[in-house]
């Protein structure tokens, strides 16, 4: 059950998962080679680069210039550095679900195959001199990688994840010579989290209780995956001062996978936020005629408010950042 849930929370299309996932990359040039500051000047540093890992400590003797990334969320976060990755798996996937201001895929990115089972040999042909890889999913070949390249192996879900996003996002930055860059880059966290808690308090509409999920259909069930406080987007919009009613345990994602049924556990007069493909809107369709949706409180009362289907809500910075955008505009301010 646990690789099923991996499986759908990373928008795999292998179980036809039309779900979800961000936009600072105008602070560089995206063309930027690794190593580069926003004004093109080299940053070559002195000494060994010392970078913590969930497979230990990795050391590099100068920033990376030819990064491929085995993740989105590493794949995004090089791309909010202004670092254009080698090679990237699943392109077209992450072209989909990513659409997060700043988040687009450069051209030119060699596509590595699928993010379970990635192509060795494209990766090697590549020549990298750094690999990005979850450190959950590429446990299986992480020595075959090791033999290509040093690898940089990161835990998306040790809480709060919302701090190791930012702790990995740092560590990866270091590696590839931007450590500045990311430190701006995460301030915008903060600065777009306070703008929107202050919109909110001007509408009147502070501490507005939510639940957020995304939907999905999956061997022809409809499902909606929703997650509590330790789910990274639930942490961002609190940032906000919003507060998330959906109060299941969850998994190590926070997330809960439920039926239609199951959406009764929203407690009364919550507002309701969504992520769904554009092709596969459960909220849309299947439920739509269903009488337990028509019943919600969030529906009778006009409380569903459909976020971007490119918001993924498992990704990096400009990911954390696009949830607050599109949150601010489902709740009108």
């Amino acid at each position: 059950m646990r690789n099923l849930v991996r499986t759908l929370a990373t928008g795999s299309a292998a179980v036809a998962l039309t779900l979800v996932v961000a936009g600072c990359g105008e602070s560089g040039s995206v063309g930027d080679a690794a190593g580069g500051d926003k004004d093109g000047k080299k940053d070559t540093g002195s000494g060994a680069i010392s970078i913590a890992t969930a497979q230990g400590e990795v050391k590099l003797e100068k920033p990376a210039t030819k990064v491929v990334a085995l993740e989105w969320t590493y794949t995004e976060e090089l791309i909010a550095l202004g670092v254009t990755p080698a090679g990237n798996a699943d392109n077209k996937q992450y072209e989909t679900w990513i659409t997060a201001k700043g988040a687009k895929l450069p051209s030119g990115v060699t596509d590595v195959g699928n993010r379970n089972e990635p192509s060795l040999e494209k990766i090697r042909a590549l020549k990298p001199d750094l690999i990005v890889i979850d450190n959950d999913r590429s446990k299986s070949n992480l020595k075959q990688l090791q033999d290509i390249a040093p690898v940089l192996s990161f835990t998306y879900t040790t809480q709060p994840q919302l701090d190791t996003m930012k702790k990995n996002f740092t560590e990866l930055a270091k590696a590839v010579g931007k450590t500045n860059e990311a430190g701006e880059v995460i301030k915008r966290i903060d600065t777009a989290a306070a703008d929107l808690k202050g919109r909110l308090e001007k509408a009147g509409k502070a501490g507005t209780t939510y639940t957020i999920g995304q939907g999905f259909t999956a061997n022809g069930t409809a499902s909606v995956r929703m997650l509590n406080n330790d789910a990274i987007a639930a942490q961002v919009l609190n940032l906000a001062g919003l507060k998330n009613g959906w109060t299941d345990k969850g998994d190590t994602w926070g997330m809960t996978t439920v039926g239609v049924e199951g959406l009764t556990a929203a407690p009364k007069g919550a507002t309701f936020l969504y992520v769904a493909a554009t092709n596969d809107n459960p909220f849309t369709g299947v439920f739509a005629k269903n009488p337990v949706w028509k019943n919600l409180d969030f529906v009778k009362n006009d409380r569903v408010n459909p976020l971007d289907p490119g918001t993924w809500l498992f990704g990096g910075p400009l990911s954390a950042l696009h949830v607050l955008d599109e949150t601010g505009k489902a709740l009108k301010v």
